[in-house]
């Protein structure tokens, strides 16, 4: 088994992975130049950096999922339940993010929840969110209950499209009895796509014993490490971090371990900007012969330490114990993890090269928290696109039309004061697109009053229409802001799929 992963993990292509810790790849400065050459921009520019978490309101002791886009917030729930947003990732136009709303496992799409449970009512948790192929995975764990429901165990679990898929319980061999016992408790952690495989890591009764399902079949190992945290392919490349047999914090590349320290540790996360490699993790750093909460954590460039993550947040003291996911943009390296503050206090915290970095807080909440950092290069044609279409030019058009439908009428965030509400979308045709079908939503967000573009965060469907041609006519919801997106389909297949675009009706 162990040599069929490692050939699988040298040899087979990766599916690309955002969840908990992406990067984005820097181009060299000649190939930069080349593509950027009478149209430069600054890098950071190009970059967006997405937080999930949530916001605290002290009058109503509830937490509101929320993430965040280059420090502006988007609420993803109303705030009459407790949520988080745990894990995301952003896949094209995109935007996918998995946490927790009331005590069950939930996922949003572009901000439509979806809750995800394996026997209805039950409680259950989700931890970590991928896409493949347009499926969406989920993975976190589930409370069992027993018939007459006095006791439960939790068990891991991944959800594929809201589907519960049932992760099986390991053994553990007990040297004191001679015998082995099942786990009583287990929860998946991570999952990633390597081919068309599945890969889901999680933890047993400690968090120091990991366990890996292919499948939802349970693996002894995934490579030579003894203990991996996280496996991803990057720029061609593959790599999983953990720690070494002996027990040193390291990475894996491609068949080679790198350790990052001489001492007992562990490495958690991982992060690529062109060809350097940027690791987090935690080692022995008081010397106790394990890794505690006191131990404080680091993070390597190419296997050079660069920083201990510790300082000072408002006058009080804090280190950050263990890292929990990493992302590069440019220079900066944004990280989050768990935190003590002070003496006594924990919670989680988002540093900025070392710093740490306050988020936004939703007007009505006294407070935010970090619970996963990533984030997701826009490729230049996206950022140019838009600016290159002129509808009043159709020889413009053609030649843009190619990969994805220009948007003809109306413009975005076009505000109307027609009624009734008969309103035309026309866009320019794909090569070998046979279809093409409009998603239609209309905002929810409570209190936006149906009027502002910056408060519709919430929406919700309207409708889903599909048609051979390259315009429709429709009739508005409401007073309220509309968004949709076309996606061009050759028969059942995707060629593209637009950008969300946004109108308002006044009445």
């Amino acid at each position: 088994m162990k040599n069929l992963i490692l050939h699988a993990l040298r040899c087979c292509a990766l599916f690309s992975f955002l969840i908990t810790f992406i990067s984005y790849a820097q181009n060299s400065k000649s190939s930069a130049s080349k593509q950027n050459s009478g149209n430069r921009k600054n890098s950071e520019n190009q970059v967006d950096i997405y937080v999930a978490g949530s916001c605290y309101n002290e009058n109503t002791r509830l937490h509101t999922a929320v993430y965040w886009k280059n420090g502006k917030p988007v609420v993803l729930t109303d705030g009459q339940s407790d949520a988080e947003a745990t894990s995301m990732i952003v896949v094209g136009n995109d935007i996918y993010v998995a946490g927790n709303v009331g005590g069950q496992a939930t996922y949003w799409k572009n901000g439509h929840e979806t809750r995800i449970s394996k026997d209805e009512g039950d409680y259950n948790t989700a931890y970590s969110i991928t896409v493949k192929n347009g499926d969406v995975y989920v993975a976190g764990y589930y409370r069992d209950y027993n018939e007459v429901k006095t006791g439960y165990k939790d068990l891991a679990m991944y959800w594929k499209n809201g589907q519960p898929v049932t992760l099986p319980v390991p053994k553990f061999y007990n040297p004191v009895t001679g015998q082995s016992f099942d786990e009583i408790y287990s929860c998946a952690t991570f999952i990633t796509a390597v081919d068309d495989d599945i890969y889901t890591i999680g933890n047993g009764s400690s968090r120091y014993i990991q366990i890996y399902w292919k499948n939802g079949n349970i693996l002894e190992t995934i490579n030579e490490l003894k203990y991996v945290s996280t496996i991803r392919q990057l720029n061609g490349n593959a790599y999983a971090v953990g720690k070494t047999h002996s027990g040193q914090p390291a990475y894996w590349k491609n068949g080679i371990i790198e350790s990052l320290s001489s001492k007992d540790g562990v490495a958690n996360c991982i992060a690529i900007s062109g060809s350097d490699v940027y690791i987090a993790g935690v080692d022995d750093s008081n010397g106790s012969g394990t890794i505690e909460d006191y131990d404080v954590g680091k993070y390597w460039k190419n296997g050079q330490l660069l920083a201990n993550l510790e300082g000072t947040y408002n006058n009080e003291k804090y280190i950050i114990y263990r890292p929990t996911s990493i992302a590069v943009s440019g220079n900066d390296v944004y990280i989050v993890g768990n935190a003590l503050i002070g003496h006594s206090s924990y919670g989680t915290r988002l540093l900025k090269n070392g710093q740490v970095l306050g988020l936004s807080v939703v007007e009505g909440y006294s407070g935010s928290i970090a619970n996963f950092v990533t984030s997701n290069v826009r490729r230049e044609d996206q950022i140019t696109k838009r600016n290159k279409v002129n509808p009043d030019n159709e020889s413009d058009l053609l030649i843009d039309n190619a990969n994805e439908p220009q948007i003809i009428e109306p413009k975005n965030y076009t505000v109307f004061n027609h009624f009734p509400r008969t309103t035309r979308i026309e866009w320019t045709p794909v090569a070998k697109a046979t279809e093409y079908e409009i998603t239609m939503e209309i905002d929810q967000t409570p209190g936006n009053g149906h009027k502002s573009f910056d408060k519709a965060t919430i929406f919700g469907p309207y409708f889903v229409h599909k048609t051979p041609l390259t315009a429709i006519s429709f009739k508005g919801a409401g007073a309220q802001v509309h968004r949709y997106k076309i996606q061009a389909k050759n028969k059942d297949k995707i060629i593209s799929t637009t950008d969300w675009f946004f109108m308002d009706y006044l009445q």
